[in-house]
């Protein structure tokens, strides 16, 4: 059994980062309905992130890098210390310990790094070009979390840090997370075949990867990351425009936005719904940047969110005795895709509602959590874990 652990690690990691998402909802609904705890303001952002997202992204690349790069599988060192950030991770949330928290995921992200660029220099075939997107990822997750810890240091008076850290940490990690392995997988699951075609005469050779990589993604790379210097030093709307502009690009030349499914699965559908909430969420803020806590609500829960359910609904699928056939379905891709969509428009129309604010985060929190209760209940038992 722990040997299959060591080959699949999402089967721990997915089931923990969901128990997250559930504390981050219950959270609202404590304080909003039964009037328990403090106003979860900062609490809910960073356990949604830093806890659902963060889970969800460990376990997805724990499971995908030695695969993509033909490498061994994580050892029981390796195994142990992302146990351990998992300890800590869930101690700092029970006794709300902020500091224990970002050290955790300080350590998780650093740990991480470690064990993708061991397996980079190992690999036997080149991952796809646009992982390098996962590299900035990273670099943005241990700058961030590390500033994070430096402002929970009361002695320090380091709060201003807090500005950047979280810049990076709730707007730029998770992006380029998205840019980098949906580059790949998302016109996989829309069924582009020619995109991934394309993509793979390209990176499955034995050209020395930084070499292979086309010029438009090292321009993309850098002006995504440029974006957010530009947001903190000179133009918040112009990090916006900059930002947008990648990520349409993105949506047309890597995700084929623009065409039709190639299949008429509902989870395909779903997937391709929280591609277009990241695009429009990103332009809206180009006009709308005074609105932006509100818009970034249709990225955080109609992108972030049901993307990440879709992608580890795949996760689940391919690695199970089950037929992808299940993707053709309604049932569960449309009910807990329709419940999320529900759950991100019931949150932005709550800043439309002031008399009523209060109750629609209740509401859409409710929502969520039901969402990510019927995920659970529908995957978590197709995660059985036996010997390989």
């Amino acid at each position: 059994m722990f040997r299959a652990l060591l080959k699949d690690p999402y089967k721990l990691f997915f089931p923990f980062g969901l128990f997250f998402l559930i504390y981050a909802c219950g959270l609202w609904i404590c304080h909003i309905f039964l009037n328990y705890g403090d106003f979860p303001l900062r609490a809910h952002a960073s356990f949604f992130i830093g806890g659902y997202l963060y889970f969800s992204i460990i376990g997805f690349l724990l499971t995908a890098i030695p695969r993509f790069t033909s490498s061994e599988f994580m050892s029981k060192k390796e195994f142990f210390v992302f146990f351990l950030v998992m300890f800590m991770t869930f101690i700092g949330c029970l006794i709300n310990l902020r500091l224990i928290f970002w050290i955790a995921i300080f350590i998780g992200w650093l740990s991480l790094f470690i064990f993708g660029f061991k397996r980079f220099k190992k690999r036997k075939q080149n991952p796809p070009y646009t992982f390098v997107f996962i590299g900035l990822g990273l670099l943005m997750g241990v700058l961030s979390s590390g500033l994070n810890i430096l402002v929970y240091i009361p002695s320090l008076k380091l709060d201003h840090l807090s500005i950047i850290g979280d810049l990076l940490f709730y707007d730029g990690m998770v992006t380029s997370f998205i840019l980098g392995v949906g580059g790949r997988l998302i016109p996989g699951i829309l069924g582009f075949q020619e995109i991934v075609k394309k993509q793979r005469d390209i990176y499955e050779s034995s050209v020395p990867f930084l070499t292979l990589v086309p010029i438009d993604i090292y321009l993309s790379l850098l002006s995504f990351a440029f974006s957010f210097y530009l947001e903190a030093a000179i133009s918040e709307t112009g990090a916006y425009i900059l930002r947008s502009i990648v990520i349409t690009y993105f949506s047309f030349k890597y995700w084929g936005l623009h065409k039709k499914i190639e299949n008429s699965k509902w989870h395909a559908r779903m997937l391709k719904i929280s591609c277009f909430f990241i695009l429009i969420a990103y332009w809206l803020l180009c006009f709308f940047p005074e609105d932006s806590i509100t818009i970034k609500h249709l990225m955080y829960i109609g992108s972030y969110c049901l993307m990440t359910f879709m992608v580890a609904s795949r996760v689940v699928i391919a690695h199970s005795s089950e037929s992808l056939d299940i993707e053709y379905k309604k049932y569960p891709y449309l009910l807990i895709g329709g419940l999320v969509i529900l759950a991100t428009l019931t949150r932005v129309s709550a800043s439309y509602m002031p008399d009523s604010f209060l109750s629609h985060l209740g509401y859409a929190a409710i929502i969520l959590l039901i969402a990510g209760l019927f995920w659970g209940y529908f995957f978590i038992k197709k995660m059985r874990i036996t010997n390989p």
